[in-house]
């Protein structure tokens, strides 16, 4: 959850770390701080708030030191307070720790340290790390078996970055269960959470194993594995490019990233045709197939279940990432899981794909980070090529979802001819035209407490996307749900003008839906419509263009995602921040 930054160089690092901290903080942004190492001391700075917002920030782009790291928090054991802001120091700050995960030993390892005289400053699980470090620093005097020892005694998930006083050439770092990746520049070396930290100042790349340790130096990388021996590993070039993570003209990365979509579907179509007639086949063959993910990711794969028992005629168990380990009986040889994620380090995702492999299933993954961890993981990893999605709530990669997952299941019903998806982007350009109309609801329903999102079939996971967008975004309770539902418990809510968005295009549900919207408007319900058809039911209407049928969810969401985000302005949110959510959740 937490953004992590270290980097060893020729230069000063302060404004680079800053630079790179601000491109990491969807990870965490409820307090940041940095450390560096100048004239054999180390000095820290650090404080509460978003980057920006800090007076301390201020004070970190002016440290000095050729060696230094940055962290930008999410908060999860300890309040949000400067004592528990990182980078966390030892003792005697001869050691210095920044870190993303949770460490579940963390209150008999204090307790053994404090025992032994260690005296503690925060409330977080993370400073047990530097006051372990510093005591096997003491007994090796060498920091990457110092390093190696301590993360021994570590439980849980962590990624960890360490500086040493004494030591303002090296820094060392180790994973288990959080992304921790080797940035291998000309004259500086960086360990990061993510690319973007420094794809600024280089694009090669070592994405680090769990279990395995690292020392850099400003010219040299050297990983040991868990069994001590040394790991020989080239770098990887990755292809996102710089421009890709400015907001240009947008207000907000939010926005920007749903106004992209007609390009990022098009691109997440670009597939290589072998990968996807092998994920295909997989499908086809398997004794038992499940598809899990989380949040917005789930809503995609309930797409793909629909398709694939409607269209395919075969039964797929959709389930929550975290509660996959539930279904493992399930679970053996020749069973396929299909996970879909966009950041690849989703903590649940990984357990239930390291759980199913455990049982000998396969492993496919639709996932837009190439060096991912669920993409290392699996068998076989369809990419959604829609470039780093900064705001915190998933929109262009929904969409980028539904597409790859599209392509997957046409495979498994042999269609030969593809789609024209310049016709789809065009539709997808006209449905952001709505964003007006949008506006207009925004006004009107802006103070209202309860939003609700409704469709039959195909459409239900839609207007369960939508609510979720919302609650996100706007902090407004919102439920979406399948029309056949509402007659068990939500009708008793509704009352006069609350609002609900109907989700109806023509279609075989389309008729039937249209007898639940008149239900809810007998109750007093608002009904907004989202079709391609109009109706005189629909208090407010929103044409939405005609497409394919497994294509609709595509166009829908638009103004969906609209909805959310021009809400989340109207109230004076942060739509790229929104409170208590990070982007990439890899703790449990």
């Amino acid at each position: 959850m937490c953004g992590i930054i270290g980097c060893v160089a020729e230069e000063p690092v302060a404004a680079l770390l800053l630079d790179g901290l601000v491109r990491v903080e969807y990870r965490g942004y409820d307090s940041a701080g940095m450390a560096t190492i100048s004239r054999g001391k180390l000095g820290v700075k650090k404080g509460v708030g978003r980057v920006k917002d800090i007076e301390e920030a201020r004070k970190m782009s002016a440290m000095s030191g050729t060696v230094g790291m940055a962290h930008t928090r999410w908060a999860t054991h300890g309040g949000v307070t400067n004592a528990n802001a990182h980078p966390h120091a030892s003792c005697k700050e001869q050691v210095a720790v920044i870190h993303n995960g949770i460490i579940e030993n963390y209150i008999p390892l204090k307790k053994a340290l404090i025992a032994k005289g260690h005296r503690f400053k925060s409330e977080t699980d993370t400073e047990v790390i530097s006051h372990i470090v510093e005591d096997e620093y003491k007994r090796t005097k060498n920091p990457l078996r110092a390093t190696q020892a301590a993360v021994k005694k570590l439980k849980g998930q962590y990624a960890i970055v360490v500086m040493f006083q004494d030591r303002p050439d090296v820094m060392t770092g180790a994973r288990k269960d959080a992304p921790l990746i080797v940035g291998v520049g000309k004259g500086k070396m960086f360990l990061a959470s993510d690319v973007l930290a420094f794809i600024g100042h280089t694009d090669r790349t070592i994405f680090l194993d769990n279990y395995e340790v690292v020392q850099i130096t400003k010219e040299e990388v050297k990983i040991i594995g868990p069994d001590g021996r040394e790991v020989r590993r080239d770098p990887n070039q990755v292809a996102w490019e710089l421009s890709d993570v400015t907001k240009s003209d947008y207000a907000h990365y939010t926005l920007k990233e749903i106004n992209e979509q007609p390009k990022t579907i098009v691109a997440a179509s670009v597939q290589d045709p072998y990968k996807v007639a092998e994920f295909a086949r997989a499908i086809k063959r398997a004794k038992s197939l499940f598809i899990t993910a989380s949040g917005t990711s789930y809503h995609a794969g309930l797409l793909m279940k629909f398709r694939l028992s409607k269209e395919a005629r075969i039964r797929a168990d959709v389930v929550v990432a975290g509660e996959l380990k539930e279904h493992t009986e399930f679970l053996g040889k020749g069973s396929v899981v299909v996970a879909l994620s966009q950041s690849g380090e989703t903590a649940d995702v990984m357990e239930a794909v390291r759980e199913a492999k455990k049982h000998g299933a396969k492993a496919y993954s639709i996932v837009n980070a190439a060096g991912s961890s669920l993409a290392r993981e699996s068998d076989v990893t369809l990419l959604l090529n829609c470039g780093p999605e900064v705001g915190v709530a998933a929109t262009k990669s929904f969409t980028a979802q539904v597409v790859v997952a599209n392509l997957v299941v046409d495979a498994v019903l042999g269609k030969k001819k593809p789609d024209r998806l310049e016709e789809l982007s065009e539709a997808v350009a006209d449905a952001l035209k709505c964003d007006g109309q949008v506006q207009e609801l925004v006004r009107e329903y802006r103070d209202r407490p309860d939003f609700y999102f409704v469709a039959r079939g195909y459409e239900s996971p839609v207007a369960m996307e939508g609510a979720l967008k919302l609650k996100e975004l706007s902090y407004i309770h919102a439920e979406g749900m399948p029309a056949s539902e509402l007659k068990h418990g939500t009708l008793a809510l509704i009352e006069k003008g609350t609002p609900v968005v109907f989700i109806n295009p023509s279609g075989p549900n389309h008729a039937e839906s249209l007898s639940n919207a008149e239900e809810l408007s007998a109750r007093g319900a608002d009904v907004i419509g989202i079709s391609d058809v109009r109706d005189q039911v629909y208090k407010h209407y929103i044409q939405i263009p005609k497409v394919s049928p497994k294509s609709t969810p595509i166009v829908e969401a638009i103004p969906l995602q609209l909805l959310a985000y021009r809400m989340s302005v109207a109230k004076r949110n942060d739509p790229d921040y929104p409170r208590n959510l990070a982007k990439s959740v890899t703790v449990k």
